[in-house]
């Protein structure tokens, strides 16, 4: 298996879904740039849930890659996994930094009191710092996440080569994410309460669950059998639809995150690994976006900022719906063009330091 190219049908339908669903809630959210009532689209609160959907996908893919790595060739090599995420991330990450800059020297987008400080935080790959001190900027909000697996990706490798019970660690380190969380919630809330706000957003034990999974693929676990089951899966896509369409699961908000991702990791294992699955996320539409969702997830929310700019100068009249449809196809748009003519060249460099195969055609955030 090892020596060969791996691959995972319908990965970029996860992708896919979780990109536009985290676009939609945001233009919704913002929707007031234009001077628009919401939709309540993003009162569900699915944003920070297909957020999460990111973050076991990317636990699952770059543990599983590791996991061969090390059984091939007996260790990881540390210089060729960070170059390999410095050319899939940096470029795109510290392009969306500069478009930010320049469209605050021309006045076209919003600044921040701490300007400067704020920018450190973004150009260090600490953006979730600079979300937690109020001091991010409204274009690259979301670059928050990136700075969470940024940091995930500092100690994972180093954790996958030095442990041997993946399965008792993986599952250890989902739970104890968890248990700081409420540990800090009943013990900090009112004396450090940006402790436990840190813990909240510093989700990188969604990312251990991602990898629990990715074990369980590897191992070709037995616990398989029972996520295969046909009830299990329609249970996890009723959680999913039920969450689009109306809320999320919500228990508490501190364990929102990991309930959530228990149904996620499900549909993931399935969809990519379950020649039974009931679902197929794997056709040319779900692929398409799939490789656009990086882009998706990284431009959208500087269009949105830009558009109401050029609409409020222009004095345009357009509905809310209008305003939905040109967000949403000059993102694709610019994603398209990013994905083709700036990422492309980097993503062929990163071929070159790639030890375990994966198809640039699905595994591309890989």
């Amino acid at each position: 298996m090892e020596s060969k190219t791996i691959y995972f049908k319908g990965l970029n339908g996860i992708r896919a879904i979780a990109a536009i669903l985290v676009m939609v809630c945001h233009i919704d959210q913002q929707i007031e740039l234009f001077f628009l009532p919401h939709k309540n689209i993003h009162a569900t609160g699915m944003a920070v849930r297909a957020v999460d959907m990111f973050f076991v996908l990317s636990g699952f893919l770059i543990t599983y890659l590791l996991l061969v790595e090390k059984n091939k060739t007996g260790t990881i090599n540390f210089k060729k996994f960070y170059i390999r995420r410095l050319l899939r991330i940096w470029p795109v990450y510290y392009l969306c930094i500069v478009i930010t800059v320049i469209l605050i020297y021309f006045n076209i987008v919003p600044s921040v009191n701490n300007l400067t400080t704020s920018l450190l935080f973004y150009i260090f790959l600490m953006a979730n710092i600079s979300y937690l001190l109020r001091i991010n900027l409204p274009t690259i909000t979301p670059l928050w996440s990136v700075g969470v697996e940024e940091q995930f990706y500092l100690i994972w490798p180093y954790i996958v080569k030095k442990t041997k019970k993946y399965f008792l660690f993986f599952g250890a380190f989902f739970v104890l994410g968890c248990a700081l969380r409420i540990g800090a919630r009943y013990t900090l809330n009112e004396v450090a309460p940006i402790i436990v706000e840190f813990l909240y957003s510093f989700r990188i034990n969604i990312m251990a669950l991602g990898a629990l999974g990715a074990y369980l693929v590897y191992s070709n676990h037995s616990i398989l059998t029972i996520i295969f089951r046909r009830e299990v899966q329609l249970i996890a896509w009723a959680v999913l639809l039920f969450s689009i369409i109306y809320h999320p699961i919500h228990i508490r908000t501190y364990v929102d995150s990991e309930i959530n991702s228990l149904f996620y990791l499900t549909i993931i294992l399935n969809v990519a690994c379950n020649p039974k699955t009931i679902f197929s996320l794997e056709n040319k539409v779900f692929n398409f976006f799939g490789r656009m969702s990086y882009g998706i997830y990284m431009y959208h929310m500087i269009i949105i900022y830009v558009c109401s700019h050029i609409y409020l100068a222009t004095n345009m009249a357009l509905n809310y719906y209008a305003i939905l449809f040109v967000i949403v196809f000059v993102t694709i748009i610019s994603a398209y063009m990013s994905y083709v003519y700036f990422e492309t060249p980097f993503l062929r460099m990163k071929k070159k330091f790639m030890i375990v195969k994966s198809t640039s055609k699905q595994n591309s955030d890989v």
